[in-house]
């Protein structure tokens, strides 16, 4: 029967590649512009690259733009050039089109090599030796209803918390570990030009084997929020790739 077929392709198809991505060089938490331009950047350079993300979909806040006004904003557009994303000048300005720029970018770390498992929610961290060493995940359905249903666990030599503005990794190690991160883990007020470059600078690592990156980082920082503007995003993903990279010693 065709349906069986069907269900058969689908199900072992998925199996294997959670099987064979148990086991990581990188695991990326959240798949929002920072975490997928990680990932592409990773993954590029042959560092095996997997990412887990709770919803549905992938791309993050990219695609409402600013109150659902789906165009985003850039101060430079070399990686947009580099992902083949339209650009339109506007002023000091590059506009691009959200849903263009959401598929663009996540179809390039795709095809770099990137694995990507949606609905897969993160609930802790996997520590050994004080070095973070992985990601406890579950089904983010399972998670939403609030089952009793245990998790498992994909690991990696590194770790990056791309969940944007809960810096839900990072806030896990503080609920433990409170003195690592005496401050809340919020942004902010908004500052535009605070944030783009300290979103990049401040990019790195926060734990041994933690990395932050993106939005992630304003939270851990208490950097201000800046809004639909996105280049910071991408940067500090390719930033965070690069530091790794170091690491790696590729």
């Amino acid at each position: 029967m065709i349906e069986i077929e069907i269900s058969r392709v689908i199900i072992e198809q998925y199996s294997r590649r959670l099987s064979e991505h148990l086991e990581n060089d990188v695991v990326i938490v959240g798949a929002g512009p920072a975490g997928l331009a990680a990932s592409y950047y990773l993954s590029k350079a042959g560092i095996k690259t997997t990412i887990v993300e709770k919803k549905l979909s992938i791309g993050g806040g990219i695609w409402g733009g600013a109150a659902g006004y789906n165009v985003v904003v850039f101060e430079d557009k070399d990686i947009l050039d580099e992902i083949g994303v339209t650009t339109k000048k506007e002023a000091d300005l590059y506009a691009a089109d959200a849903i263009e720029f959401a598929t663009a970018l996540a179809y390039k770390a795709k095809k770099a090599g990137a694995e990507i498992f949606n609905l897969t929610e993160a609930e802790d961290i996997v520590l050994k030796d004080e070095t973070v060493k992985g990601v406890v995940v579950n089904s983010a359905s399972v998670r939403t209803l609030g089952l009793h249903v245990d998790p498992f666990c994909i690991c990696a030599k590194y770790v990056i918390d791309g969940t944007g503005h809960p810096a839900e990794l990072v806030g896990m190690l503080k609920r433990r570990k409170p003195e690592l991160f005496p401050q809340p883990l919020q942004e902010y007020f908004m500052d535009v030009e605070t944030s783009e470059a300290g979103v990049v600078e401040k990019t790195g690592e926060v734990y041994p084997g933690l990395y932050v990156a993106g939005m992630s980082v304003c939270d851990a920082f208490g950097l201000p929020r800046m809004g639909p503007i996105f280049g910071g995003m991408l940067k500090s993903g390719k930033r965070v790739a690069e530091l790794i990279k170091n690491k790696l010693e590729i």
